[in-house]
């Protein structure tokens, strides 16, 4: 599907059907292409002068964030955040081709971000009155918006597997653990290219009109508050592992004194019957009439009087 939007939004079954009928459009606009086929890049390197590289990099599904600046136009590829799946963190790609006159981007799924956007702008009357740098923050911003949210998300699974690790230290605590540990260290790796995206972002003087630095600036602090939640997560996913392995030892020394309590009952218990099990014919009682029934009772009063005494010992 491609979209178009300058005055208006119009979309298209083909990339050659919406330039064969805007052919007369002038001034900015915004093409976005989603699910691009084998054609739609050639009329790319075509119509637009787009470098090889470029358009080979937009035909690999996962890349690192990264700009690069050819003589016309700019290439960004920006990582965005996907749906939460059964727990999994999943991330897109947005490819951007921008210069004064167009904002095109590419990528190969539904996007909600891109979607959410042209929505929003097909209502206004003059989407362009701040230029195409303004449109492209207005894509980073919401993209790094999505951002705080799974980072929350990812804090409210942290906090929840505490509780789980402080109450029920079992292996699928662990197993979630490490998993979470695994989903803040890729999403430290997806957000730390943005964070060097951006602060390039901020240099170009090319790209980024004066009245809208103020903008990227304000990107570029919210990312650094990003990371630095991210950092803060991954001492506490950390502290999360130590406290699940100290509750574990402490699960593991509670059974021990347990088995060690029955163990001390059970010991003069055990050595009274070894004592009466030896196969000696000449034994003190071992033919009168009441002496099985005396060693019960000896038993049993031994282990009345080892219970009462754990029991007052525990009550101090």
């Amino acid at each position: 599907m491609i979209s178009v939007i300058k005055k208006k939004l119009n979309e298209y079954e083909s990339l050659e059907q919406a330039l064969l009928e805007n052919k007369s459009i002038e001034g900015p606009y915004w093409i976005d292409i989603n699910m691009p086929k084998e054609k739609d890049f050639e009329i790319l390197k075509e119509h637009f002068r787009f470098h090889p590289i470029a358009i080979e990099s937009c035909t690999e599904k996962v890349k690192r964030s990264k700009i690069h600046d050819y003589i016309d136009y700019k290439f960004i590829t920006v990582t965005s955040s996907g749906d939460v799946t059964k727990g999994v963190f999943n991330y897109k790609n947005i490819h951007i081709f921008i210069n004064e006159k167009f904002v095109i981007t590419i990528h190969h799924n539904e996007n909600k971000i891109i979607k959410r956007l042209f929505n929003e702008l097909k209502n206004e009357s003059n989407i362009f009155s701040s230029g195409t740098d303004f449109i492209m923050y207005r894509i980073l911003d919401e993209i790094v918006d999505q951002y705080f949210i799974l980072t929350d998300k990812l804090e409210n699974q942290i906090d929840l597997l505490e509780e789980k690790a402080m109450n029920n230290p079992v292996q699928n605590t662990v197993t979630e653990i490490m998993s979470t540990k695994k989903s803040v260290m890729k999403l430290r790796r997806v957000v730390s290219p943005i964070r060097e995206l951006l602060n390039t972002l901020l240099r170009h003087d090319d790209i980024i009109s004066e009245a809208n630095r103020i903008y990227y600036s304000d990107l570029y602090d919210h990312i650094l508050r990003i990371y630095d939640f991210i950092e803060s997560e991954q001492e506490m996913i950390t502290s999360c592992l130590e406290l699940y392995s100290s509750q574990l030892s402490n699960s593991m020394n509670k059974v021990m004194k347990f088995l060690t309590i029955i163990t001390t009952i059970m010991m003069p218990l055990t050595i009274i019957t070894g004592l009466y099990g030896m196969n000696f014919d000449n034994m003190p009682e071992l033919h009168y009439k009441y002496g099985y029934f005396i060693v019960i009772f000896g038993m049993l009063f031994i282990t009345i009087c080892q219970i009462i005494i754990i029991f007052f010992r525990k009550r101090k």
